[in-house]
């Protein structure tokens, strides 16, 4: 659900606090509009539904498994948790339990809830995976992927609702509960600028950022928030705000940089730009996505050209070779072109759907 591209709207979500955050500016009002105020979340509430949930799977079974074991296996068996994978729906973990569904924070909220209504240690873990890129409402998304550890007489466990298995050496950083907060409001703030409701995306952006201020993605959210409000010089300030604390986020270098650019403030945007080129040419996410409008303009032979290039950084993502195989056959290349997509089912074969947060991204 977060890309840097002139013509879309481009906000991030996941970005590491830096160690000595500076303090962030006052928060730039929305102007011409009222936004509601969002009530605060508690997102690890749990029901007694919750807690016999908790009771019957972790004191059944025999000495060979432990507790933690045991509602890990629940929690992903779908025969009793019975928990379907939504990337759309964003849930406290006590709604999560009654509706059964939700996106890889909302599982994470309530497999951590449970677990520690067990009286057992656990967490919420950001997985530094590849980006997932999508387009919605001419809103450019990114995702990113958070799972929940569990920990039990000196062993861990990772629960994941894509029931992927973690990759060797593969980066995760653990999330405090506040953080995890910060995102769920954001989570319904990019929902809300997916649908243009601009005061609700506001609303729910200001909360993320009264619970926690200090992360770039917020700032880069709001920005994009206030330059979809006409507020140029506020968005300026939001996506500078971002950059204060994590000067390399990539979300909001390009914004700045595209918004400078289409304000003929030249000088500021010749200031970024080796930086933002410099990220272009080593992202293969945005190459794609830059493939993909090349190819709805029906201009292959530039797609074609921008993939070969993504997958020289990427050889192993099997979306780049779809594309290309798309982009090959509409340009005339037919037996490249099924050579292409037979790389792509072969690749797919072997990756496992991850569960995403949600982040927008614009400019």
């Amino acid at each position: 659900w977060t890309a840097f591209a002139a013509a879309t709207l481009l906000a991030s979500m996941v970005a590491a606090c830096a160690a000595q955050s500076p303090r962030p500016p006052a928060l730039p009002a929305l102007a011409g509009q009222t936004a509601p105020t969002i009530a605060n979340v508690d997102l690890l509430a749990t029901t007694p539904e919750m807690r016999e949930f908790t009771e019957r799977h972790t004191r059944s079974g025999g000495a060979e498994s432990s507790s933690a074991w045991r509602l890990a296996y629940a929690a992903l068996d779908p025969y009793l948790l019975d928990f379907d994978y939504d990337p759309m729906v964003t849930l406290p973990a006590d709604e999560a339990f009654r509706a059964r569904r939700g996106n890889c924070l909302t599982f994470s909220s309530l497999f951590v809830a449970l677990a520690r209504s067990a009286g057992l240690e656990a967490w919420y873990q950001e997985v530094r995976l590849p980006p997932v890129w999508s387009a919605v409402n001419e809103t450019l998304l990114v995702s990113k992927h958070v799972n929940a550890v569990v920990q039990e007489d000196g062993n861990k466990y990772v629960i994941d609702v894509s029931r992927r298995k973690p990759e060797p050496n593969e980066q995760a950083r653990r999330l405090s509960d506040r953080e995890a907060t910060a995102q769920y409001y954001n989570n319904l703030g990019v929902d809300a600028l997916v649908e243009a409701d601009l005061a609700l995306a506001y609303a729910y952006f200001a909360k993320a950022l009264e619970t926690q201020p200090d992360l770039a993605y917020l700032w880069s959210n709001l920005g994009v928030t206030l330059r979809r409000n006409g507020q140029t010089a506020d968005a300026i300030l939001a996506y500078r705000a971002a950059l204060e604390i994590d000067p390399e986020h990539v979300v909001s270098l390009n914004n700045l940089h595209a918004l400078y650019t289409e304000e003929g403030e030249l000088a500021a945007a010749a200031e970024l730009a080796q930086r933002v080129e410099r990220n272009q040419r080593k992202n293969p996410y945005y190459l794609h996505h830059l493939a993909e409008v090349a190819s709805e303009e029906r201009r292959w032979s530039d797609a074609i050209d921008l993939l070969q290039r993504a997958i020289r950084l990427e050889a192993n993502e099997y979306r780049f070779y779809y594309t290309l195989a798309q982009a090959q056959f509409h340009a005339g290349q037919i037996v490249v072109a099924r050579d292409s997509l037979d790389r792509a089912r072969q690749l797919a074969a072997d990756q496992p759907a991850v569960g995403p947060l949600k982040l927008p991204d614009g400019t």
